[in-house]
């Protein structure tokens, strides 16, 4: 039988949605030199974690319904993350490369042997490849029943030094790998694009999502029992976050720009954040209670999340073209609004397609 789903979960995948449209929005910000960088650091940097956040939270859906003890079909398995996410990803790749290639008076982009490598690689829109770095989690899936049946047997020891080998990988590709240099350059394009499928970024949250899945009610005891804890390290790893963006900027003299690509989420402090995040974020929609209308707000956009990942660089556009026409630039009410009005589009739209045929919304929406 099919375990009930819990709500926490849902409500933050509607507060990561929020994150990543916040981030994407903050892109179009920094078309102004000189935005506010405290409007940025919210953008950018205060919703960093909500990225990795969704493998967290993948993981868990994974393993909380598909215990590592219970019975797996892996081609069962491949057939219904084909439904959900293979299907949708080729549709919305299509989509928006042929906006590009009628943008750029341009078909070369639906060629097939450029679409495949654009398929390949997420480069379809500048959020796909999250779906690329997704579906190779799902490939992967017998590794990582095998990890994580391994780690519950010793999950603090072991969950510990992943921590630590997954910083050391992030801290060299972010920070060190910029001088390796390979002679083909078929195979620097590969290293180059490596941020766009490279599962061993995210290995260590997707089985921190996994372990609370399997572990969960006692693994929420424990958070709950230790919600001041959990909450203090939430703010300082927060606090480590802006700290550093406003460090670089300060001391180092770096652009608005500089800083956000260099405190990120593959950042040693981001690697922080984001687990503090999680879970935090976790305990906190499990132990607050609120009105109906609350309640209602966010189960609506968790369960619109995927919808609004899909649509919403397509309405972003839309807004960006409204304030060229309008001769606005990017100021910080001109921001906010943008991102509002991103966020309420985006959903209407998804509502709009969950109203289509079954038969096209399967491939458009993946369910």
């Amino acid at each position: 039988m099919r375990k009930p789903a819990i709500p926490a979960i849902t409500y933050m995948r509607g507060l990561c949605m929020l994150g990543v449209i916040g981030i994407h929005v903050g892109s179009y910000a920094l078309a102004n030199p000189t935005i506010n960088i405290h409007l940025l650091g919210l953008l950018e940097i205060v919703s960093r974690f909500t990225v990795p956040a969704f493998f967290f939270l993948s993981a868990f859906g994974l393993f909380y319904h598909t215990s590592v003890e219970d019975d797996f079909s892996y081609s069962d398995f491949l057939r219904r993350r084909t439904q959900v996410v293979l299907y949708p990803y080729i549709v919305w790749t299509i989509l928006y490369t042929a906006y590009n290639a009628v943008l750029a008076h341009n078909a070369w982009g639906l060629m097939p042997h450029v679409l495949g490598l654009t398929l390949l690689f997420g480069n379809g829109m500048y959020h796909l490849y999250f779906l690329v770095i997704l579906l190779w989690f799902y490939a992967l899936m017998p590794l990582w029943r095998w990890a994580l049946r391994s780690i519950l047997k010793a999950p603090i020891v072991l969950m510990t030094i992943l921590f630590f080998a997954q910083m050391a990988v992030n801290y060299w590709s972010s920070y060190m790998a910029g001088s390796v240099q390979f002679s083909q350059e078929w195979l620097q394009y590969i290293f180059s694009m490596r941020l766009n499928y490279f599962v061993g970024f995210y290995i260590w949250i997707f089985l921190l999502g996994g372990i609370l899945a399997e572990r969960f009610d006692t693994m929420l005891e424990w958070i709950d029992s230790h919600g001041f804890g959990i909450t203090v390290g939430f703010i300082l790893s927060l606090v480590a976050m802006l700290g550093s963006y406003y460090y670089v900027m300060a001391e180092w003299g770096y652009t608005r720009l500089e800083a956000i690509y260099t405190v990120h989420q593959l950042s040693p402090q981001g690697l922080v954040y984001t687990g503090m995040g999680c879970i935090f974020f976790v305990w906190a929609f499990t132990v607050s209670s609120m009105s109906d209308i609350v309640e209602t707000f966010w189960t609506e956009l968790g369960n619109a999340s995927y919808g609004i990942y899909l649509v919403h660089p397509f309405m972003l556009i839309l807004l960006d073209k409204v304030l060229q026409i309008g001769g606005l630039g990017y100021t910080t009410t001109t921001v906010v609004l943008m991102y509002v009005s991103a966020v309420i589009l985006s959903f209407g739209v998804t509502k709009g397609l969950e109203t289509l045929p079954k038969q096209v919304r399967a491939y458009v929406l993946g369910k």
